[in-house]
Protein backbone atom coordinates (compact mmCIF):
# COMPACT_ATOMS: atom_id res chain seq x y z
CA UNK A 1 0.00 0.00 0.00
CA UNK A 2 1.35 3.24 -0.90
CA UNK A 3 2.05 5.95 1.74
CA UNK A 4 -0.22 9.23 2.11
CA UNK A 5 0.86 11.53 0.11
CA UNK A 6 1.95 14.55 1.81
CA UNK A 7 1.71 18.51 2.24
CA UNK A 8 5.82 19.01 2.47
CA UNK A 9 7.75 22.46 3.40
CA UNK A 10 11.38 22.81 3.06
CA UNK A 11 12.84 24.70 5.22
CA UNK A 12 16.59 24.80 3.35
CA UNK A 13 19.39 27.45 3.72
CA UNK A 14 21.05 28.50 0.36
CA UNK A 15 24.15 27.63 1.75
CA UNK A 16 23.23 24.01 2.41
CA UNK A 17 23.81 21.04 -0.42
CA UNK A 18 21.04 18.62 0.16
CA UNK A 19 17.95 19.38 -1.10
CA UNK A 20 15.00 16.98 -0.57
CA UNK A 21 12.65 18.95 -2.75
CA UNK A 22 13.18 17.26 -5.88
CA UNK A 23 12.61 14.07 -4.53
CA UNK A 24 9.88 14.37 -2.85
CA UNK A 25 8.27 15.93 -5.57
CA UNK A 26 9.29 13.04 -7.48
CA UNK A 27 7.13 10.61 -5.69
CA UNK A 28 4.42 12.39 -5.57
CA UNK A 29 4.41 14.59 -2.16
CA UNK A 30 3.59 18.83 -2.78
CA UNK A 31 6.67 20.71 -1.71
CA UNK A 32 6.63 24.50 -0.81
CA UNK A 33 9.86 25.92 0.07
CA UNK A 34 9.46 28.54 3.30
CA UNK A 35 11.80 31.17 5.15
CA UNK A 36 9.97 32.09 8.11
CA UNK A 37 9.90 29.93 10.61
CA UNK A 38 6.19 30.46 11.34
CA UNK A 39 5.17 29.21 8.26
CA UNK A 40 5.95 25.18 9.58
CA UNK A 41 2.28 25.06 11.20
CA UNK A 42 0.88 25.19 7.06
CA UNK A 43 2.75 21.72 6.67
CA UNK A 44 2.57 18.37 7.43
CA UNK A 45 5.84 17.52 6.78
CA UNK A 46 8.77 19.87 7.91
CA UNK A 47 12.29 19.24 6.30
CA UNK A 48 14.79 21.22 7.80
CA UNK A 49 18.25 21.48 6.20
CA UNK A 50 19.87 24.15 7.51
CA UNK A 51 23.89 24.57 8.43
CA UNK A 52 24.45 22.81 12.20
CA UNK A 53 25.03 25.98 13.76
CA UNK A 54 21.30 27.44 12.86
CA UNK A 55 19.89 24.23 13.43
CA UNK A 56 18.84 24.73 17.37
CA UNK A 57 17.30 28.00 16.57
CA UNK A 58 15.23 27.09 13.62
CA UNK A 59 13.61 24.12 15.49
CA UNK A 60 13.12 26.65 18.63
CA UNK A 61 11.58 29.14 16.34
CA UNK A 62 8.91 26.58 14.77
CA UNK A 63 8.28 24.74 18.43
CA UNK A 64 5.33 27.45 19.38
CA UNK A 65 3.13 26.66 16.47
CA UNK A 66 4.03 22.66 16.14
CA UNK A 67 0.97 20.53 16.52
CA UNK A 68 0.64 17.16 17.47
CA UNK A 69 0.72 14.75 14.62
CA UNK A 70 3.18 17.12 12.47
CA UNK A 71 6.05 15.31 11.31
CA UNK A 72 9.53 17.26 11.25
CA UNK A 73 12.42 15.66 9.60
CA UNK A 74 16.05 16.98 10.02
CA UNK A 75 19.37 16.60 7.28
CA UNK A 76 22.01 16.76 9.93
CA UNK A 77 24.61 14.38 10.11
CA UNK A 78 25.77 15.66 13.21
CA UNK A 79 22.60 15.33 15.41
CA UNK A 80 19.61 13.18 15.97
CA UNK A 81 16.69 13.57 17.37
CA UNK A 82 17.43 15.02 20.99
CA UNK A 83 17.57 18.83 18.80
CA UNK A 84 13.94 18.75 18.75
CA UNK A 85 13.72 18.69 22.13
CA UNK A 86 11.48 21.65 22.85
CA UNK A 87 8.87 20.09 19.58
CA UNK A 88 8.17 16.85 21.70
CA UNK A 89 5.87 18.26 23.85
CA UNK A 90 3.68 19.16 21.58
CA UNK A 91 2.94 15.75 20.11
CA UNK A 92 4.96 16.42 16.82
CA UNK A 93 6.79 13.71 15.42
CA UNK A 94 10.23 13.80 15.01
CA UNK A 95 13.52 12.21 12.73
CA UNK A 96 16.54 12.68 11.07
CA UNK A 97 17.77 11.20 7.69
CA UNK A 98 21.04 12.03 6.02
CA UNK A 99 22.43 10.18 3.13
CA UNK A 100 25.67 8.08 3.46
CA UNK A 101 25.41 6.76 -0.15
CA UNK A 102 23.06 6.88 -2.76
CA UNK A 103 21.15 4.14 -1.45
CA UNK A 104 21.69 4.31 2.17
CA UNK A 105 20.90 7.09 4.87
CA UNK A 106 21.60 7.30 8.45
CA UNK A 107 18.65 8.02 10.48
CA UNK A 108 17.36 8.81 13.75
CA UNK A 109 13.72 8.77 15.64
CA UNK A 110 12.49 9.53 18.72
CA UNK A 111 10.14 6.87 18.85
CA UNK A 112 8.41 3.35 16.93
CA UNK A 113 5.82 5.93 15.09
CA UNK A 114 8.95 8.69 13.85
CA UNK A 115 11.13 5.08 13.38
CA UNK A 116 8.34 4.17 11.26
CA UNK A 117 7.91 7.34 9.50
CA UNK A 118 11.59 7.66 8.64
CA UNK A 119 11.86 4.02 6.78
CA UNK A 120 9.21 4.98 4.86
CA UNK A 121 9.89 8.12 3.85
CA UNK A 122 13.64 7.27 2.76
CA UNK A 123 12.11 4.35 1.19
CA UNK A 124 10.08 5.89 -0.90
CA UNK A 125 13.61 7.64 -2.06
CA UNK A 126 15.30 4.62 -2.79
CA UNK A 127 17.09 4.18 0.12
CA UNK A 128 17.51 2.19 2.87
CA UNK A 129 17.62 3.18 6.41
CA UNK A 130 20.12 2.80 9.27
CA UNK A 131 19.45 3.63 12.23
CA UNK A 132 22.91 5.78 14.15
CA UNK A 133 21.85 6.51 17.79
CA UNK A 134 21.67 9.80 18.63
CA UNK A 135 25.01 9.28 21.12
CA UNK A 136 27.23 8.41 18.08
CA UNK A 137 25.94 11.36 15.38
CA UNK A 138 28.83 13.54 16.11
CA UNK A 139 31.18 10.57 15.21
CA UNK A 140 29.31 9.78 11.92
CA UNK A 141 30.00 13.46 10.95
CA UNK A 142 33.47 13.38 11.64
CA UNK A 143 33.80 9.66 9.78
CA UNK A 144 32.20 11.50 6.79
CA UNK A 145 34.16 14.65 7.18
CA UNK A 146 36.84 12.83 7.14
CA UNK A 147 36.35 10.85 3.77
CA UNK A 148 35.88 14.12 2.06
CA UNK A 149 39.45 14.49 2.92
CA UNK A 150 40.60 12.45 0.20
CA UNK A 151 39.86 15.02 -2.40
CA UNK A 152 42.55 17.32 -0.73
CA UNK A 153 45.32 14.21 -0.77
CA UNK A 154 44.20 13.05 -4.39
CA UNK A 155 44.58 17.07 -5.25
CA UNK A 156 47.92 17.27 -3.63
CA UNK A 157 49.03 13.78 -5.21
CA UNK A 158 48.51 15.04 -8.45
CA UNK A 159 50.37 17.63 -7.67
CA UNK A 160 53.65 16.46 -6.40
CA UNK A 161 53.24 13.75 -9.27
CA UNK A 162 52.53 16.16 -11.96
CA UNK A 163 56.07 18.05 -10.87
CA UNK A 164 57.81 15.04 -10.49
CA UNK A 165 57.32 13.41 -14.18
CA UNK A 166 56.72 16.48 -15.88
CA UNK A 167 53.31 15.46 -17.32
CA UNK A 168 50.56 16.50 -16.30
CA UNK A 169 48.13 14.13 -18.68
CA UNK A 170 49.89 10.90 -17.18
CA UNK A 171 50.11 12.24 -13.48
CA UNK A 172 46.00 12.34 -13.54
CA UNK A 173 46.15 8.88 -15.43
CA UNK A 174 48.41 7.28 -12.71
CA UNK A 175 46.07 9.12 -9.81
CA UNK A 176 42.91 8.48 -11.40
CA UNK A 177 41.32 11.77 -11.48
CA UNK A 178 41.16 14.67 -9.21
CA UNK A 179 38.72 14.06 -5.85
CA UNK A 180 36.17 16.54 -6.19
CA UNK A 181 36.34 20.01 -5.31
CA UNK A 182 34.35 21.67 -3.55
CA UNK A 183 34.52 23.71 -0.35
CA UNK A 184 34.09 22.84 2.90
CA UNK A 185 30.69 22.09 4.16
CA UNK A 186 29.07 24.73 5.54
CA UNK A 187 27.35 22.63 7.75
CA UNK A 188 30.22 22.26 9.78
CA UNK A 189 32.56 25.75 10.48
CA UNK A 190 35.43 25.96 12.73
CA UNK A 191 32.71 24.96 15.76
CA UNK A 192 31.24 22.27 13.70
CA UNK A 193 34.69 20.99 12.79
CA UNK A 194 36.04 21.23 16.76
CA UNK A 195 33.18 19.36 17.99
CA UNK A 196 33.69 16.14 15.23
CA UNK A 197 37.25 15.99 16.49
CA UNK A 198 36.24 16.04 20.08
CA UNK A 199 33.92 12.84 19.34
CA UNK A 200 37.20 11.15 17.74
CA UNK A 201 38.83 9.16 21.17
CA UNK A 202 41.77 8.41 19.08
CA UNK A 203 44.89 11.38 19.28
CA UNK A 204 46.27 9.79 16.45
CA UNK A 205 43.19 10.33 14.11
CA UNK A 206 42.37 13.72 16.24
CA UNK A 207 45.24 15.09 15.07
CA UNK A 208 45.26 13.97 11.53
CA UNK A 209 41.38 15.12 11.52
CA UNK A 210 43.06 18.33 12.23
CA UNK A 211 45.44 18.16 10.14
CA UNK A 212 43.54 17.71 6.92
CA UNK A 213 41.21 20.16 7.96
CA UNK A 214 43.57 22.85 7.76
CA UNK A 215 45.01 21.68 3.90
CA UNK A 216 41.25 21.22 3.23
CA UNK A 217 40.46 24.74 4.22
CA UNK A 218 43.49 26.08 2.86
CA UNK A 219 43.13 24.44 -0.83
CA UNK A 220 39.23 25.91 -0.52
CA UNK A 221 39.55 29.66 1.14
CA UNK A 222 37.72 28.59 4.17
CA UNK A 223 39.73 30.90 6.19
CA UNK A 224 38.05 30.65 9.65
CA UNK A 225 38.24 26.69 9.75
CA UNK A 226 41.96 27.27 8.59
CA UNK A 227 42.47 29.56 11.46
CA UNK A 228 40.72 27.51 13.86
CA UNK A 229 43.22 24.21 12.52
CA UNK A 230 46.18 26.59 13.20
CA UNK A 231 45.38 27.18 16.70
CA UNK A 232 46.36 25.08 19.96
CA UNK A 233 44.66 21.35 19.83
Amino acid sequence: MRAPRLNAGIFADDTELLDLGPQLREIGHHVTYFSDVEDATQFELVVITVPDNRLEDVIEGMSARARPGQIFLHTSAGHGTQVFDSLETSGAVVCAAHPLTDDLWAVGAADELGETIVELLVGELGGQALMVPDTQRLRLAAALTYRSFEATLRNDAFLLLSEAIGNEERALEIIGGFGEERPLDPVRGPAGMAAQQRAIEDPGTARVFRDLARRAAEQTGAHDVELWAMGDN
